[in-house]
């Protein structure tokens, strides 16, 4: 959850259908990465779309689950693993799209061209639906906080515990943390350059403690790592991912019981060098397409789904909602969530060309 908006704006990374005017060699190479890296996208948003409506629709896990699971082996939380998937690929497609010689303020208006347009406009509508339909909903919410609003921080303060009520409609606590990553983006970029080694060696002894000491709320420290992991990823060997892959889900085991966000990483890392060691296996027509699509609208999808869920969750007693209706209503929630992701990735192209067209011509 790009900047110039390339031709698929995505938050999770880069664009994904780049142009290559290299050898045929390299534009196969190219291809079955960009495949790869969307079919981590949609496992990665599938895992967000499930647990979000398992937490809804489950009173927020205080009911039993009706058709789905919120936890994977080792008690990882599905939550966490799809959140863990978009940091790595999120660094992989960075790292695979934007050049060596861009600088930092550049890119991070690049970033801030691809994250912002389309969250103020998903916040202001749903902040309108919401004022007019349940007025007084936003009365305990300080004026000064609409500028966590403003930034796409205001439910990554809310979990953090900076606020209580707030102005917090769309975006999720993982907007801010991968804006948190994309200040740090060009400086890790240059350290992996330099010393990747080193890189890793200092990334690991700053952000290991400050997780397990709670320094950041446990929201940033530990996807650093993931993140790093995969911009790293793109320069290892396939030899190399083939003995990583079960060494990381191996060593997951013991980190159970050390600390479970540190067993997601693990564990995450070896499930993305798996997916995309059988992505050639699955590059067909028709998936190569889905995936695309998916990646396209992935952002959009992610402001809206959880605003959407809890809306229609609030017309039904949870407790008596069967095995049946709630698979109907997983089905009509994910066939509402993609119909307004398009609409507001329309609606964004519709001001944008408004916009355009009252520039005067030079």
């Amino acid at each position: 959850m790009p900047l110039g908006l390339p031709p698929w704006p995505s938050i999770w990374g880069g664009s994904s259908s780049t142009n290559c005017k290299s050898k045929r060699g390299k534009r196969a190479i190219k291809k079955q990465r960009l495949f790869y890296l969307d079919l981590v996208r949609a496992v990665a948003l599938i895992c967000i779309l499930v647990v979000h409506f398992n937490a809804t629709v489950t009173g927020y896990f205080t009911l039993p689950h009706k058709i789905f699971t919120s936890n994977l082996p080792l008690g990882i939380y599905l939550g966490d693993f799809g959140s863990s998937l978009f940091f790595i690929v999120s660094g992989a497609s960075l790292a695979l799209t934007v050049p060596a010689e861009q600088s930092p303020p550049q890119f991070y208006k690049k970033r801030a061209r691809a994250v912002y347009p389309l969250f103020w406009l998903a916040w202001f509508v749903v902040f309108s639906c919401r004022f007019v339909t349940r007025p007084g909903s936003f009365g305990g919410a300080r004026t000064v906080t609409l500028v966590l609003t403003f930034l796409g921080l205001d439910n990554f303060a809310v979990a953090a515990g900076w606020v209580g009520m707030d102005f917090a409609c769309v975006g999720e606590w993982f907007l801010g943390s991968i804006l948190f990553l994309y200040l740090l983006f060009p400086f890790l970029q240059r350290a992996l350059r330099k010393n990747a080694w080193l890189a890793w060696v200092v990334t690991l002894a700053v952000c290991i403690p400050v997780h397990l000491l709670g320094w950041d709320a446990r929201l940033v420290a530990v996807h650093i790592p993931e993140f790093l992991f995969g911009m790293t990823f793109l320069m290892l060997p396939k030899k190399t991912q083939y003995i990583l892959a079960p060494a990381l889900l191996v060593a997951a085991i013991p980190a159970k019981g050390w600390d479970g966000k540190i067993t997601c990483a693990l564990a995450s890392m070896g499930v993305f060098i798996l997916l995309a060691l059988v992505s050639p296996l699955l590059d067909r027509p028709w998936p190569r397409a889905l995936g695309a699509e998916l990646a396209k609208i992935s952002y959009a999808v992610f402001l809206v789904h959880h605003v959407l869920i809890q809306d229609m969750a609030s017309h039904f007693d949870l407790a008596a909602l069967s095995r049946r209706d709630t698979a109907f209503l997983f089905i009509i929630y994910l066939a509402a969530a993609f119909a307004a992701a398009k609409a507001l990735l329309w609606l964004q192209t519709a001001l944008r060309g408004a916009f355009a067209k009252l520039r005067p011509q030079t």
